[in-house]
């Protein structure tokens, strides 16, 4: 019986990057919008978008804040689905982005990425080396 790389295993991992790339969007969107008046912070949580995916509750989908944006993908094109709004910490302005704060989930989210993909590469590696048959490819 053949072994797919693409085990179950895999699958996970390639969901959890996938929902990694997702927070790096939203806190890279919430850094964007730090001088914006009225703006409000949101989060997208690893856990319970995780979890949404691996039920299949399908891709995730992008936010539009104001009807003249244009949306980007189809309907059924979904990249912030679990978004959440951060209302509380407001300035003068209204603005909830704490730029300190979004660097560090913004470095936090980037090492459990590299994580991650260290983890698959080395997956990748190891079936090379199967196939291989252990020559290092001579």
């Amino acid at each position: 019986m053949m072994i797919s790389p693409w085990d179950e295993g895999t699958r996970l991992f390639e969901r959890s990057l996938d929902v990694r790339s997702g927070i790096q969007e939203t806190i890279a969107s919430n850094m964007a919008n730090e001088e914006t008046p009225g703006y409000k912070s949101r989060i997208l949580p690893f856990q319970e978008t995780f979890n949404a995916v691996l039920r299949g509750d399908g891709p995730l989908e992008s936010v539009v804040t104001n009807p003249k944006h244009v949306r980007i993908g189809s309907e059924d094109s979904r990249i912030f689905q679990h978004t959440i709004k951060q209302d509380a910490g407001a300035g003068l302005d209204e603005n909830t982005v704490n730029l300190e704060k979004e660097m560090t989930l913004m470095a936090e989210n980037t090492l459990m990425y590299m994580a991650v993909s260290q983890f698959l590469k080395g997956r990748f590696e190891g079936w090379n080396a199967a196939i291989d048959g252990g020559n290092g490819g001579r």
